[in-house]
């Protein structure tokens, strides 16, 4: 989708105060780097003098890698408040030109509630978490998208010790299930009956998301249904509550557009159409509106770096026609 005049125009209006913030951004980085060096530094002499004394490897690079952890764990703090500016200052008013009744929230994501219904993964997650919540209305379609982690908790019980032949303490696992992009739009072509589509097994360099995108097919009673298109099926494995709302939902166009995001996402997608929305999972971890931190803020490729990400999602819902309310309210499957 090509860069639209608006956006443009955003770029040049933002521009002094995108410049604004160059002063910080490099206080920012200069922080990082004395932080840094601050640690590892002297992790890294007291290794070596441990090493001298006649310790052994573990000696030599424990304390260094010690004091790496403990640098990566204070970078965010020191990199938030940059962040938190920068997208107040710079990205909410791109989202206003993008999109009408903009609501953008940097720490937000979408609902919980968004992801069980979307029926793309096996059991609900126990906990999400996201940043970067956009909801607003592209061409009339009212749409909603995040970065978003989901994860589960596991208990386990503590191991057990001489003194305490069976441990009582409950240990807590969080293992990440899902980590992408979760985009959802209105779909205004009325359908009775689920359509869930996730990546085919076989696709190439699925690695573990190919356990998390699965459809709960069991519990609706989705079955399989061939596709006749190639391309799709290629990329695509599709489940319905029936093969006529299957095929009644994925019209031969429709499924032309989805095979080509597909490609041009590069990344695993699964997506569900019911009740009138269409839920999109990107399985990506591309971290997207993130301000540079060691280079120029005002750059015309940085800035156009943010619109490909956002108009990814926005080109969704041309390509798809979802702001074509053409279908009427008669039969469908």
């Amino acid at each position: 989708m090509p860069t639209s005049p608006g956006p443009l125009r955003a770029y040049y209006r933002l521009v002094p105060h995108i410049r604004g913030l160059e002063p910080e951004r490099r206080r920012t980085w200069v922080s990082l780097i004395a932080a840094w060096a601050g640690l590892v530094i002297p992790g890294l002499l007291l290794g070596i003098w441990l090493w001298r004394l006649g310790g052994g490897w573990f000696h030599l690079l424990a304390p260094p890698l010690a004091a790496a952890a403990l640098a990566a764990w204070l970078s965010p703090s020191l990199i938030y408040p940059f962040k938190h500016e920068f997208k107040r200052k710079v990205i909410r008013p791109m989202m206003r030109e993008l999109l009408r009744d903009v609501d953008y929230a940097p720490l937000g994501s979408v609902s919980p509630l968004d992801l069980e219904a979307s029926l793309l993964f096996q059991a609900p997650f126990t906990g999400v978490e996201g940043e970067d919540l956009v909801i607003g209305r592209f061409d009339d379609v009212e749409i909603k998208f995040s970065e978003v982690v989901g994860y589960r908790e596991h208990e386990s019980r503590g191991a057990a010790t001489p003194l305490a032949p069976r441990s009582e303490q409950k240990l807590r696992t969080k293992q990440v299930v899902f980590r992408g992009l979760f985009f959802v739009a209105e779909f205004n072509k009325p359908t009775r009956g689920q359509v869930v589509v996730h990546p085919d097994r076989l696709e190439p360099h699925l690695g573990p998301i190919a356990a998390a995108l699965q459809p709960r097919h069991e519990e609706g009673g989705l079955v399989h249904v061939r596709m006749e298109d190639p391309r799709f099926e290629r990329h695509f494995v599709v489940y319905a509550s029936s093969p006529e709302t299957a095929h009644y939902a994925l019209t031969p166009a429709l499924m032309e557009q989805l095979a080509e995001f597909r490609e041009r996402v590069g990344a695993p997608l699964a997506f569900s159409i019911h009740y009138g929305k269409l839920y999109m999972a990107v399985a990506t971890r591309k971290n997207m509106l993130e301000p540079p931190l060691f280079g120029p803020l005002a750059s015309p490729r940085v800035f156009r770096g943010y619109l490909e990400d956002v108009e990814l999602f926005l080109s969704l819902v041309e390509a798809l026609g979802l702001n074509r309310r053409i279908w009427g309210e008669g039969t469908w499957p």
